[in-house]
């Protein structure tokens, strides 16, 4: 389960960075048409605005899976590795609420939106739900990466004692990557 976990987040990890590459190509297009006094394309703004929504969505649980996200670490830099790691199963915790509930509230709106029939009139009409639906499927996928970041933390507890008598202190969630870094002795 966790390999196919891994290769949907990676697709949608793929998805999001073409994403990015549309939102560049499509904003170099209408500034160089601009420079040559020729009037852009009208829907470039419109799909911008929604790229930028889906690009974050489609990427955020695999940012979180490769650790890669903004943390601030002051706090926790100064803590035991044991205490480090009740912090990460509490913040798993508070992922997985979090992510579960605007999951949840994004789907409502979303079926709410297809329903109605609400329609994005913009330079390009759609129906609204089109545009939403990247909402639950983001923080669904979220949800899915807490749980495995808790579960895997949760296997760290119990086998805590055994680390500390290998010196082991590595801080992640046992990504491949990280165990290598710390056996170096590099900085992850």
């Amino acid at each position: 389960m966790d390999r196919f976990l891994d290769k949907i987040l990676a697709v949608l990890a793929v998805l999001s960075g073409l994403l990015l590459l549309f939102i560049t190509f499509a904003i170099f297009y209408t500034i160089f048409v601009r420079f040559l006094d020729i009037s852009g394309p009208v829907w470039a703004i419109q799909f911008t605005e929604y790229a930028l929504l889906w690009m974050t969505l489609l990427g955020t649980a695999w940012v979180l899976k490769k650790q890669r996200h903004v943390s601030v670490d002051l706090l926790t830099s100064r803590l035991s590795a044991q205490t480090k790691l009740y912090f990460n199963l509490a913040h798993s915790v508070m992922g997985v609420a979090v992510s579960g509930v605007l999951c949840w509230y994004g789907t409502v709106v979303t079926w709410g939106q297809y329903q109605r029939g609400v329609m994005d009139i913009q330079v390009v009409d759609l129906p609204k739900y089109l545009i939403l639906i990247v909402i639950p499927i983001g923080f669904l996928f979220l949800v899915g990466q807490f749980l495995r970041n808790f579960l895997t933390d949760l296997k760290r507890v119990k086998d805590f004692p055994g680390s500390i008598s290998n010196g082991v202190d590595s801080p992640g969630h046992n990504e491949p990557e990280v165990q290598e870094k710390n056996a170096e002795g590099g900085a992850a």
